[in-house]
C-alpha cells in the first residue's frame, strides 16, 4: 500500500432510490455554528457542523434538495419542485424533457430562500457549491475514523494542510502523515449520516452532503460530496463529489464566505 493516496476527486453516482437515516438527535438551529479557516484559496470558512446538530459529531437533520424542512418520506411524490415524477419539475430546470409542461429556467444554483444554510443561520451562510466543495477535497488533508472523540461515529476528518505537498491526501494508518496530525490540528469533522442504503444494499458507514449546484446538465439531481468505508474499492480514497436525486434526503454543512 502507498504511503499516501491521492483523493479520487470526481466520482458519477447516478442515485435515483431512497435513502434511510439514522435518528437525528441534539438539534440546536438557533445558535451559530463555529466555522474554521481551514486555509482554502477562494477563503472560504467551513462550519464545524450540519444544520440541524448542536455538537460537530451529532448527524443533524436530512434535506431535500431546495428544501428548507426535514421530513419522513424523501420521493418524487413528495418533493417540492415537482409534480410527482421525473418530467415535471418547476423550478431549477434547464432540460424542457423534466420540466412541467416543458417549463426551463436559467436556475442552477440554489437561490437563498431554497438554501437551508441561509435561511436557518442568516444571509452570511450558504451551502457550499460543487466548485467549494472540489475545493475543499483538493486542499486538505483527510482521514477516517470509526470513533470520532469517543463519541462513537465514524466519518472523515479534514485536518488544515501543514504544507502544500499533504493537500489532497489521506491519512492511513501505516502512513507517513499518521504521526504529523491529530486532533489537537485544526480541522472539521464530517460525521457518517447513513446507516443503510435501500440502492446499495447493507452499508456501515456513510455520509452524504449536499452542494447548492445542479449536477451538470442533469436537472433531475444535484452536486453532492459522497464517502463510504468498506462498500466500494474507491472508498479507501475517501470523498468525492457525485450526482444525486434531488428528491433524496441528505446533510449539509455550511460554509461562510469571506
Amino acid at each position: 500500500m502507498n504511503m499516501t493516496k491521492k483523493l479520487f476527486l470526481t466520482m458519477t453516482l447516478l442515485a435515483t432510490a431512497a435513502t434511510v437515516f439514522v435518528a437525528c438527535g441534539d438539534k440546536d438551529d438557533d445558535n451559530e455554528p463555529e466555522v474554521v479557516d481551514l486555509g482554502l484559496p477562494s477563503g472560504n470558512l467551513w462550519a464545524t457542523r450540519n444544520v440541524g446538530a448542536a455538537k460537530p459529531w451529532n448527524y443533524g437533520d436530512c434535506y431535500a434538495w431546495g428544501e428548507t424542512q426535514p421530513k419522513t418520506d424523501y420521493s418524487l411524490e413528495t418533493y417540492k419542485y415537482c409534480n410527482g415524477t421525473d418530467s415535471s419539475l418547476t423550478k431549477y430546470c434547464n432540460v424542457s424533457n423534466c420540466g412541467k409542461d416543458g417549463f426551463t429556467d436559467a436556475l442552477t444554483t440554489l437561490e437563498p430562500a431554497d438554501d437551508v444554510a441561509t435561511t436557518m443561520l442568516g444571509a452570511g451562510y450558504s451551502m457550499p457549491t460543487e466548485a467549494d466543495w472540489k475545493e475543499l477535497l483538493a486542499n486538505v488533508v483527510w482521514k477516517w475514523t470509526s470513533n470520532y472523540k469517543e463519541h462513537n461515529v465514524s466519518g472523515f476528518i479534514a485536518y488544515k494542510a501543514k504544507s502544500s505537498d499533504h493537500k489532497g491526501l489521506m491519512i492511513i494508518d501505516d502512513g507517513a502523515l499518521f504521526s504529523l496530525y491529530s486532533l489537537t490540528d485544526v480541522h472539521i469533522f464530517f460525521p457518517s449520516t447513513t446507516e443503510e442504503s435501500v440502492w446499495m444494499g447493507d452499508v456501515k458507514a456513510e455520509g452524504r452532503y449536499w452542494s447548492s449546484s445542479i449536477f451538470g446538465h442533469n436537472p433531475l439531481m444535484a452536486s453532492f460530496c459522497y464517502f463510504a468505508n468498506n462498500v466500494y474499492e474507491f472508498s479507501s480514497y475517501g470523498p468525492g463529489c457525485g450526482g444525486m436525486s434531488r428528491y433524496a434526503g441528505c446533510s449539509v454543512r455550511p460554509v461562510k464566505r469571506p
